[in-house]
This record gives C-alpha cells, structure tokens and sequence, in this order.
C-alpha cells in the first residue's frame, strides 16, 4: 500500500447537476489515521461529495489535493490504486463467489487479460481472513445476509490497498449487529491501519461513538466540523434536521447521545 496520497484537502468545491448550485464553497479536510464522518439529512450532498472525492463527476470549480497533488491530474487506474469507494449496497448480476468478489479488487494492478498472481491470492485470503469472511468465500455473494455483503465489498476495497476509503453509509439496511461491527472495523482501519477514512452516516449515536472528527452538512454547505461533542448540540442538530433533538452523555463512554424530544 502506497503511504502518499493519504491527507486529502478540499478547496472552495462547487458542484451543480442544474443551474442551481448543489454543493456550495466546501472547504475541508481528512487524514491518515481519522475516521471522517459525514453527516446531515436527505439531500445535503453528502453523497454528491463522495462522488466528487472518488472523482466519479468533476467540480465546477474549486479542487481536491491528494498531499497537494490535484485529484484531476491523476489517470483512473492510478488513482484506483489510491483510493476505494465502497457503496451502501451492490448488486452483482452473475453468482460470483465471495473469494471472486473480493479478487476483483487486484484488477487495478494488472492489465485487464493478466492472471492473479501468487502474490495476489495471498492478499485475497488474508484480507477474507482479517475480515472474517473465510467460512463464506465459496459461498455465492448473492445469497449473502446484506451484512455479509457489505463484508465482501468491504474486504474487495481492502484487497485493492489503498490508503484511502470512501464509504457510502455502509450501514444502511443492515441489523444492529452488522451496523456495530462495520462502525469498529472503520475505526480499527483507521487506527490500527493508517488509513483515511471518509464515511457517509444516517445514525447520529455510532457516527458520535467512532468518529474522530465529524463533518455537519445541510443544503450543499458545511455548517460545521469538530469533534463529536462540538457537533452533537441540542440547538445546532434541531436546527439542521428540523426536529427538536436533545443530546445526553453516554452513561459509560461519555460521548454524546442524540434523542428526539
């Protein structure tokens, strides 16, 4: 895994899908070893922005450096050795296996007609193993639980080594068992790992639990990023998501707890 390109800085980004600007003027910034989550309701550009860092659709204006280096100067098989997006859910039109699933994420490093090498599978498994996918890898992905699911296409970002994720509200759809162990494997991928992780949440209590640092989103701006305990106000979130919110310390961690009135 490459250890460049890990810091990613945001200038003055503006998008729009009509004349009307969608995401306006958003200036920010993740890194190496952060989980960066993003949050605020339905249609606050959250994903537009995703979209925007994986370089999938290109700024109006403004710009996105990869340790000073613009996102736009980078060809794609290149920048897919950079950075992995991993979306809120996937449908596979063939009955691949998990271990099939999970090697497409090698394709980056090989002409498009090369075999895996050696090398390679050796990566597949220990990226099946470390994500406890090992019992499932001849099992066809789409006879998987949407939480094994999210596992592979989890453990196919990891098998691709990049220093950087984009997550999709990885949680969406899934049982507050799947939900947990995604939001610690995120945290442990930034901890444990190094890496930069950029994350897309609905749920306020695991976004305030895991997160280093939080990002606050509403109608294409940026209200506000800080820490949990600087995001989770009573006044701040009631004005945002328009419902009268209260918050309360966690009664063993400490870290905010958001409830409606």
């Amino acid at each position: 895994m490459s250890e460049k390109y890990q810091n990613v800085t945001v200038e003055k980004l503006c998008y729009s899908y009509t004349e009307t600007p969608f995401v306006h003027d958003l200036s920010f910034g993740f890194k190496a070893g952060e989980l960066f989550n993003v949050v605020g309701p339905n249609g606050a550009g959250k994903t537009t922005l995703l979209y925007l860092l994986g370089g999938i659709i290109k700024p109006q204006s403004g710009q996105i450096l990869l340790d000073g280096v613009p996102l736009s100067s980078f060809k794609r098989q290149a920048l897919a050795k950079i950075m992995t997006i991993i979306p809120a859910e996937s449908n596979i039109a063939f009955d691949f296996t998990v271990y099939d699933i999970v090697s497409m994420g090698r394709y980056p490093y090989h002409s498009p007609l090369a075999s895996l090498t050696n090398d390679d599978h050796e990566i597949i498994r220990e990226v099946i193993a470390q994500i406890g996918l090992t019992k499932y890898e001849e099992k066809v992905f789409n006879q998987l639980s949407s939480g094994e699911r999210q596992r592979v296409l989890i453990a196919r970002a990891l098998a691709q080594k990049t220093p950087i994720l984009l997550m999709d509200e990885p949680t969406v759809h899934l049982d507050i068992h799947y939900q947990l162990d995604i939001y610690r494997l995120a945290q442990s991928l930034a901890h444990d790992k190094n890496l930069s992780i950029f994350m897309i949440s609905h749920n306020l209590n695991y976004t305030s639990m895991y997160s280093d640092r939080i990002m606050l989103m509403h109608g294409g701006r940026i209200v506000k990023i800080g820490t949990p305990d600087e995001i989770f106000q009573p006044k701040l979130l009631s004005d945002v998501y328009g419902t009268a919110l209260s918050v309360y310390p966690h009664p063993k961690t400490g870290k905010p707890t958001i409830w409606p009135d």
